[in-house]
């Protein structure tokens, strides 16, 4: 009986720890496709040996996501903000500042960007105002840092999804011997990770929830579902742009930027929140 009882433990152990699965993926009233990110263990920040990492990658530490969650397949659209802000401040749109450089190009489904943090929150508090949203059961909200990594290395442990090196192939962004590219590219260019994210190397910088803290890897912050520090005087944006080199646009790759500012390589991505899903 002993025996058996322990068997039964070890069992129901090995379950809690394992990744627990996420529902199917998701298409909302506006038609933004949301994959499931299991919830599990991840690595969050830079290996010692990993010469292109910064300091505010450091330590390196594992990190728990407790939580099954969705997350926006694509970067936010143009033709997305458009419909929820009835507005577009895209820098490379048909009237952004950068519309010379897309003359004669259909953007909308380019990422929208030219976006501070605060019309990024602005668009979620929106998204989820819709009626058929709400009916739905449904909200939004920018990813924390910690969760933006493990769904960007998708159960990896490489400097990129896909391995330790990236290519032209994989990712609008600078590489060493081609000239920086001009201009963002539709969202879906490149091959997906192995959830079903596109874009989480390159094309703009994703904002997160978190304050920024260069030293917050190095704090005593919880290790279950971090949020990053209370306060500070910036944010964090994530996953690189087109202007980015490759070092840059790793999965471990973090950055400080002022909540205000407008840049034309800052877009952001949601997380859809199914009602009680959420403490």
């Amino acid at each position: 009986m002993l025996m058996w009882l322990v068997a039964v433990r070890a069992t129901i152990r090995s379950a809690e720890l394992a990744p627990q699965p996420a529902p199917a993926t998701i298409k909302n009233a506006i038609g933004m496709e949301f994959v499931p990110i299991p919830a599990g263990d991840s690595s969050l920040g830079s290996a010692e040996d990993d010469p292109a990492a910064d300091h505010d990658e450091r330590p390196q530490r594992r990190v728990r996501i407790s939580k099954s969650f969705h997350l926006g397949r694509f970067e936010v659209t143009q033709s997305e903000y458009r419909a929820v802000m009835n507005d577009d401040p895209s820098w490379f749109s048909p009237a952004g500042g950068g519309r010379d450089e897309v003359r004669g190009v259909d953007t909308s489904r380019h990422p929208a960007e030219f976006v501070t943090w605060d019309e990024a929150g602005e668009f979620c508090r929106r998204l989820s105002a819709l009626s058929a949203e709400q009916a739905a059961g449904r909200a939004y909200r920018l990813p924390t840092e910690a969760e933006w990594e493990h769904a960007a290395r998708a159960g990896t442990t490489t400097r990129f999804a896909g391995g330790e090196a990236l290519t032209p192939a994989d990712a609008n962004v600078r590489f060493d011997s081609d000239a920086a590219p001009r201009t963002t590219r539709p969202v879906g260019s490149y091959p997906p990770n192995a959830w079903g994210l596109h874009d989480t190397h390159g094309n703009v910088w994703e904002w997160c929830a978190d304050f920024y803290d260069a030293d917050a890897y190095a704090s005593r912050e919880p290790t279950g579902d971090p949020r990053g520090p209370p306060t500070g005087t910036g944010r964090v944006v994530r996953g690189g742009d087109y202007r980015s080199d490759a070092a840059q646009a790793r999965s471990a790759n973090r950055d400080f930027t002022r909540q205000s500012r407008r840049d034309w390589g800052n877009g952001f991505r949601v997380v859809l929140v199914v009602r009680g899903d959420e403490k």
